[in-house]
């Protein structure tokens, strides 16, 4: 008899010092059949054994929440966490969550490559799920909150991308977990030639990544990210 395979969930850690979000996170996961949560936390000195321990694909990582379990003296510093896991554990990716979304806390995680920026809001529970999917794609995903909060920033006058970048940019956003080399192939370009576009956007628009690329493409007006009244989130 055939059998069909089944994709294998993705694994996800939870660490929030409040009782509620870990609640609620728990909650929506549970509705999510494609989703499981290994393991919970509620101090930033949690994250690395639980990683090491679990090897998760996604960490929901709350920025404002204690170093120590036993101390609330001590804030974690989580972007510097965020650097560690990428060098250490490259496997897992970061969905940072948060009661604050100003544009600069926003390019900092995101420069930092995290993959998502979720508000604690009344959207957190609607976008979760697809957050988590979003971002185990390769995709980058910010609340639809989030979103709006940068696009509020004053556009620059001029041309900042040539045309071919800006197709460049946008096929990345539209489809963020193909491969370079099938991007390039839908473009009619050789991978060179595009890895060459790319290298050029970054010294435009003064990042190192392409995430923060796309950040910063949305605070200068040249990717527009529509969210409306119906839609909780942007994906990237």
């Amino acid at each position: 008899m055939n059998s069909v395979a089944k994709t294998a969930p993705i694994q996800v850690i939870a660490l929030d010092d409040h009782y509620l979000i870990r609640e609620g996170i728990r909650s929506v996961l549970a509705a999510a059949q494609d989703i499981v949560l290994v393991a919970e936390g509620l101090a930033g000195e949690q994250l690395e054994p639980l990683v090491a321990a679990h090897h998760p694909d996604i960490v929901l990582l709350d920025l404002e929440m204690p170093q120590s379990v036993n101390s609330n003296t001590v804030p974690f510093q989580a972007l510097a966490a965020v650097a560690h896991l990428r060098q250490h554990h490259p496997q897992t990716r970061v969905i940072i969550l948060s009661q604050y979304a100003t544009p600069a806390l926003v390019e900092g995680a995101v420069t930092s490559e995290v993959g998502g920026y979720l508000l604690k809001d009344d959207e957190l529970s609607l976008c979760l799920a697809e957050a988590i999917r979003t971002v185990h794609r390769g995709g980058l995903y910010l609340s639809g909150s989030v979103a709006r909060r940068l696009r509020q920033v004053s556009k620059v006058d001029g041309e900042v991308l040539t045309e071919r970048q800006q197709q460049i940019l946008w096929a990345i956003v539209a489809a963020p977990d193909l491969s370079y080399a099938a991007h390039a192939q839908k473009l009619g370009i050789s991978e060179h030639t595009f890895s060459n576009h790319l290298r050029q956007i970054f010294e435009r628009l003064d990042v190192s990544n392409i995430t923060a690329a796309i950040i910063k493409a949305i605070r200068l007006g040249i990717v527009s990210v529509d969210t409306g009244q119906d839609e909780p989130g942007a994906t990237m």
